[in-house]
């Protein structure tokens, strides 16, 4: 019998973050007291003087473990940045 061999792209793209249904995301919104889904600037506390800023649609990048608590971190994105809802200094509805 004859081998064949397959080849597969071992490339990684970019994909977005899986949908978190609108009413679950403005729970979690609310419950931790962050605009996701909005237009915002975030400032990210840095390891310099200045922080670094990112603007754009805060979004959840996973949900946070049920029950939830909100002393748990979230996983969130700005603009392709990804960060931990610890890493906000400070946030600007734009």
């Amino acid at each position: 019998m004859p081998e064949e061999q397959t080849s597969f792209s071992l490339e990684i793209a970019y994909s977005p973050a899986p949908a978190t249904p609108p009413e679950l995301r403005d729970e979690i919104a609310q419950l931790w007291a962050l605009p996701l889904g909005q237009r915002v600037e975030v400032c990210l506390r840095g390891h310099g003087a200045t922080p670094s800023a990112a603007t754009g649609t805060l979004e959840l990048r996973s949900a946070p473990d049920y029950p939830w608590n909100p002393k748990q971190p979230l996983h969130l994105g700005v603009a392709g940045l990804e960060f931990s809802s610890r890493d906000i200094e400070r946030w600007t509805k734009i």
